[in-house]
């Protein structure tokens, strides 16, 4: 089964919302046994994700949050549900 990634599209070096959002992105990892990423919002691979502003959340790329980091709950449910939806399949 493939797992589900969190990716947190941002500056590099990582602003201030971008690292508060990459320890949230960490802890629910942890909890949760998922692969969290940071992608610089000058790569190819935001350029494919069409990113606007940072920092951009994605579940298994798709879009959760722009701009304004959502909070551990909110982010848990979002991966739960892409867990759920793997496995499913």
């Amino acid at each position: 089964m493939k797992k589900v990634t969190i990716k947190v599209v941002g500056s590099d070096p990582p602003c201030p919302k971008c690292l508060n959002f990459l320890e949230i992105a960490a802890r629910v990892a942890k909890k949760h046994d998922v692969v969290v990423e940071h992608v610089n919002v000058l790569s190819p691979e935001a350029k494919k994700l069409k990113v606007l502003v940072v920092p951009s959340i994605f579940v298994d790329d798709k879009l959760v949050a722009a701009g304004d980091v959502v909070d551990e709950a909110e982010l848990e449910s979002f991966v739960e549900k892409a867990l759920s939806l793997g496995r499913e399949k």
